[in-house]
């Protein structure tokens, strides 16, 4: 099967940005399911319910989530239900640490997990959440989004777990990595990227961003109005031999 996962999603203009092409680039790249990354999808924090619909709507059958899964408190009230799969090693009880996808007889267990090093939140240990999850998983293939800063954590929660899931994604740095590559039949990349305004600092307007380095002076991001749309994600073609591909496109938005 080909899966696309799309990279964090960032803001309602990309929203509108897929609705408008998604079909397109499931037809030219083969694509079966198509997966995201939804944290960031709401004024470019969390992920409020309708923002969620327009997701379902556009046939994405799974969102990982990421530090800003409970930014927007109203997704308390949905996401027990959702296709949506939170990091397992939060301490909570909303939601699901593994989401179930069928796709024809095949299952994915399709799951989230949150890096700890320079996230100041409580969580569990990623490495040991998964270890303690994999005996009671029951899919044909298992994808991890993990969603953290430091490229070293990254990279020896890939080793360590090689051969035994199908894929890691690295998500929440929004700037594509270039080390997607196989080993032990487990697809990998450090970070997917981004998909959200081009002209931008990892989706927030430039402006602000700037002099927040300058003076120091905290002022609270704001999604970027840049027109230039750039889709980023990767494609997994899952079998008996795993694959990993990039996929990014550069798109103009529609004028809201």
């Amino acid at each position: 099967m080909r899966i696309l996962y799309l990279g964090d999603i960032v803001g309602e203009k990309t929203i509108s940005v897929l609705k408008k092409h998604i079909e397109e680039i499931k037809r030219e790249n083969h694509i079966h399911i198509v997966l995201c990354n939804a944290e960031n999808v709401t004024k470019g924090r969390g992920l409020s319910f309708i923002h969620y619909k327009q997701l379902k709507g556009l046939g994405i059958a799974g969102m990982t989530m990421g530090n800003h899964t409970f930014s927007k408190s109203e997704i308390k009230e949905f996401i027990d239900d959702a296709t949506i799969a939170r990091p397992a090693n939060l301490t909570t009880d909303l939601g699901k640490d593994v989401l179930y996808i069928q796709y024809n007889q095949e299952t994915i267990a399709l799951i989230n997990l949150l890096g700890r090093v320079y996230l100041n939140i409580p969580l569990d240990c990623p490495f040991k959440t998964l270890e303690s999850m994999l005996p009671n998983i029951t899919a044909d293939k298992i994808i991890v989004d993990f969603h953290g800063e430091a490229t070293s954590e990254k990279r020896a929660f890939f080793y360590n777990f090689a051969g035994k899931v199908d894929a890691i994604i690295g998500s929440h740095t929004h700037i594509k990595t270039d080390d997607a590559e196989v080993y032990k039949n487990t697809c990998y990349i450090t970070d997917m990227g981004m998909c959200g305004p081009k002209y931008s600092v990892l989706g927030s307007e430039v402006d602000g961003i700037l002099e927040r380095f300058k003076t120091g002076i905290y002022e609270p991001a704001k999604v970027s109005e840049d027109a230039t749309i750039q889709l980023n994600g990767v494609i997994l073609d899952l079998g008996k031999e795993n694959k990993i591909e990039d996929f990014k496109k550069i798109i103009k938005a529609p004028i809201l």
